[in-house]
């Protein structure tokens, strides 16, 4: 009996012990994955444009990547497109760092369900995305600088199903100083790739946000660069004071429509 009645108490004792270490267990931290902040991204190991937590940059030059000959500095980073595209369609703003320095950027997306991004960059400054697939395209304005995002056609050989891209300012440009035109027709398909449809009509573009504004032979009088274009279809050439700030003041941020067509009408600085 007393062996017996001894067993039982020891028993017991075990059953306590185990639940109490289950109890405890229950409420052990958890062990999180360590996520690496931007500022532990060394400013040489970031790109360009570099979208934080999407972007990896690329050592320079890459064999059989041909770069237009007026570009005097370009760099070579991968996206995570399919990422950038999910974190934009949440409504969160995009963390964006251009030469180093932090320009968040809050972007809506088009109705029309493009993958077409256009919105601001802090201080003033503006931004455009496109993603297809893979490709992604950009175009950020700050400090009266530029900068794009251009797909080189090519898959990176360290992770593959990504696309290599070039990254570049204006300041990067061969022979730029000043201002230069710049002018799309998207009636002719030159805005494909940047989600603007040639089919689209003044009714498409109002109902994605945009103004419309027309553009008549009086307005070209005025206007000699952008008619010049409109005929000749040169690119970047040099603007006047005076055009410059009635393409500023009259249609930048706009969509231009002139004789059944639609263009875009803009300018770089360098």
């Amino acid at each position: 009996m007393t062996e017996s009645g001894s067993v039982i108490p020891a028993l017991l004792l075990t059953a306590a012990v185990t639940a109490l270490a289950a109890g405890f267990a229950a409420f052990a931290p958890v062990t999180e994955v360590p996520i690496i902040s931007h500022e532990q991204i060394a400013p040489q190991d970031q790109a360009l444009v570099h979208i934080d937590f999407f972007t990896e940059k690329r050592d320079t030059p890459v064999e059989g990547v041909d770069i237009l000959s007026s570009i005097l500095r370009y760099e070579l980073a991968v996206y995570d497109t399919e990422g950038i595209r999910d974190h934009l369609l949440s409504g969160e703003p995009l963390a964006v760092h251009i030469a180093v320095q932090g320009c968040p950027a809050v972007l809506e997306g088009s109705l029309h369900g493009t993958g077409s991004f256009t919105g601001t960059l802090s201080g003033d400054g503006r931004a455009h995305l496109t993603i297809r697939g893979d490709v992604l395209r950009g175009y950020f304005e700050t400090g009266g600088v530029a900068y794009w995002v251009e797909s080189t056609g090519r898959y990176d050989t360290e992770s593959p199903g990504k696309v290599l891209h070039y990254l570049f300012s204006s300041a990067d440009v061969k022979g730029l100083s000043g201002c230069y035109l710049t002018l799309y027709n998207i009636s002719n398909g030159d805005l494909e790739d940047s989600g603007y449809p040639a089919g689209w009509t003044e009714a498409d573009f109002l109902s994605a946000g945009h103004e419309v504004v027309p553009l008549t032979d009086a307005d070209l009088a005025r206007l000699p660069r952008v008619n010049e274009t409109l005929r000749t279809g040169f690119m970047e050439v040099p603007l006047s004071e005076s055009e410059t700030m009635r393409i500023m003041n009259g249609y930048r941020g706009r969509i231009a429509e002139y004789r059944g067509n639609y263009y875009v009408i803009d300018f770089i600085e360098s």
